[in-house]
């Protein structure tokens, strides 16, 4: 689930970037077409044009063809985070991350239908779908727990810390698997869903805020 906070004048992408970016567009587009396990590497890699050992030298594991942006996201939440002096500003990072990210990664643009018009609702039943996909998509948000404990601001320490990292993952995870959720109730539109997690962005870190904040 992609992009954290971007620099107001982001970087072009290199030719690796784009061919990454390539492969995984096209798997994407397969999987929502076909299904998870319906699709080969081999089809992969015919359509994205490409051979079939550069889609496994750029994504080893057949589920980081869907997830692609998780490793960046780790690292742009570190980056987010580190350097912050109380555990109010790392929360307010934290939230400022979640902003930069309702414009980008894949639930972004499933909602706005970067691969077909309903590709949001497709998106989100073959994630939900298949216990692979679940199950990466799940512990992603453990991994950033992980990434959290060690940005933290020194100050807050021992069973805090950790109380702090959780909750804030949590946040971020429910903000993230909330529309998919929505999704495959189809009971809203794409834009309805992305304003509703707009919403539920609010309200997670104001709950954060009066959960962890108010100790200090």
């Amino acid at each position: 689930m992609t992009s954290g906070s971007p620099s107001p004048r982001a970087r072009p992408r290199s030719a690796v970037q784009e061919r990454r970016l390539r492969i995984s567009d096209a798997a994407t587009g397969l999987f929502i077409e076909n299904g998870f396990d319906q699709v080969s590497i081999a089809d992969i890699a015919n359509a994205a044009g490409v051979s079939k050992m550069t889609v496994t030298n750029h994504f080893p594991l057949k589920e980081d063809l869907v997830f692609d942006q998780f490793g960046d996201e780790l690292d742009q939440l570190g980056s987010t985070l580190r350097g912050e002096r109380t555990l109010a500003d790392a929360i307010t990072a934290a939230e400022q991350y979640c902003i930069a990210r309702e414009t980008g990664g894949p639930v972004t643009a499933a909602l706005r239908g970067r691969w077909r018009p309903d590709g949001w609702r497709l998106f989100a039943i073959m994630v939900a779908g298949s216990r692979v996909l679940t199950a990466r998509f799940h512990v992603h948000y453990v991994e950033l727990r992980d990434v959290i404990v060690e940005e933290l601001p020194s100050p807050v320490t021992g069973v805090r810390r950790t109380t702090a990292a959780w909750m804030i993952a949590e946040a971020i995870h429910l903000i993230d698997w909330w529309p998919l959720e929505q999704a495959v109730a189809g009971e809203s539109g794409p834009a309805a869903i992305d304003t509703g997690r707009r919403s539920v962005r609010r309200q997670a870190f104001a709950a954060l805020r009066r959960g962890l904040v108010t100790q200090d």
